[in-house]
């Protein structure tokens, strides 16, 4: 009876003094493993090149033996990795770098349930918002949005109905009056810039300060609006839609989240991480070298602009149905 009451009581302090652990060292054992980026696209695109740029920096600041690893998951323009990280397990050792402005999109413009809900992610960090730009090949026959405006017939290159690209391609269609029809079953950028340049559809949206875009500026690719107030870094003669005289801004809101209902501690500790990464050195010599514009932001900034972007979308939605039922 003794040794039993002896047990008792060493396991009755041993729990209480892990309770008065300070947070940070009752946080120390995470992570402790391997953490997954998921990135919804095909390797050789913005999405991935930005994740590994986000790994390499962020494995500096976890600890000795963890690795960050990226994996795309490709599939129905982006859905199945959406869906696939609504269902993964919220212990904080998978999240993904999500095109969150089209997740909501794609979300909002169904009629049916798309098996995600947007405002339930565990929203990490912002990447950024880098406004979209429209581009034509600089071989084909348009040179500026006049030139689109007059044409009878326009494709536009996507990978699916209700993702970021189309999206913001409607916008723009509807607004600058560009006839709109869409070229679709791509699998990002890696796939629907080559098709571009081919000729398989006249226009594609898509930021102009981008690293997936910048080394085809002034040979094979020709942007002809930027969707912003100011003009693109990396194409300081295109106008902007403001300019033009058309009230349109449209981004391509770039974040990191995990599955609904990851741990308070353990997702400001991925906060920190990413944060602390997207400030590395080495990350910011990279961002600099590719011309890429992006801000980083705590998870709280991405659900701010998702607001805007739920507002935007609810004021188009009868017609973005009828356009994606159109196809």
């Amino acid at each position: 009876m003794r040794n039993l009451t002896t047990r008792i009581l060493l396991g009755a302090l041993a729990l209480g003094l892990a309770a008065s652990l300070p947070l940070s060292q009752a946080r120390a054992e995470f992570p402790d493993r391997n953490i997954n980026i998921v990135v919804p696209f095909s390797p050789g695109g913005g999405y991935d090149a930005i994740a590994r740029a986000t790994a390499r920096s962020m494995k500096k600041f976890v600890p000795k033996g963890v690795n960050i690893i990226v994996k795309n998951v490709t599939g129905a323009a982006g859905r199945r990795a959406s869906v696939f990280m609504y269902r993964a397990k919220p212990d904080g050792y998978t999240i993904a770098h999500f095109q969150a402005s089209g997740m909501l999109g794609d979300e909002m413009l169904s009629e049916t349930p798309v098996g995600f809900e947007t405002s339930k992610y565990t929203w990490l960090a912002r990447v950024g918002a880098d406004p979209f730009g429209l581009h034509v090949s600089a071989k084909g026959p348009y040179k500026s949005i006049p030139d689109l405006q007059k044409a009878k017939r326009i494709t536009w290159g996507v990978e699916g109905i209700g993702v970021g690209r189309w999206l913001g391609s409607f916008l723009a269609a509807k607004t600058f009056g560009i006839d709109f029809h869409v070229v679709a079953g791509y699998r990002g950028t890696g796939e629907s810039l080559p098709a571009l340049l081919r000729g398989d559809f006249d226009i594609w949206a898509q930021p102009i300060d981008h690293p997936s875009v910048t080394s085809y500026l002034g040979t094979d690719l020709r942007p002809v609006a930027q969707l912003d107030r100011k003009r693109a870094v990396n194409a300081p003669d295109v106008k902007t839609s403001y300019e033009m005289g058309y009230d349109l801004y449209f981004s391509d809101l770039r974040a990191f989240g995990g599955p609904p209902g990851i741990p308070e501690d353990r997702a400001k500790i991925l906060e920190d991480l990413l944060l602390k990464a997207m400030r590395d050195k080495d990350y910011v010599d990279w961002k600099n070298s590719s011309s890429i514009q992006l801000v980083e932001g705590p998870g709280s900034s991405v659900t701010e602009d998702l607001k805007y972007y739920e507002n935007l979308f609810r004021a188009n939605l009868k017609e973005m149905r009828a356009a994606a039922k159109a196809k």
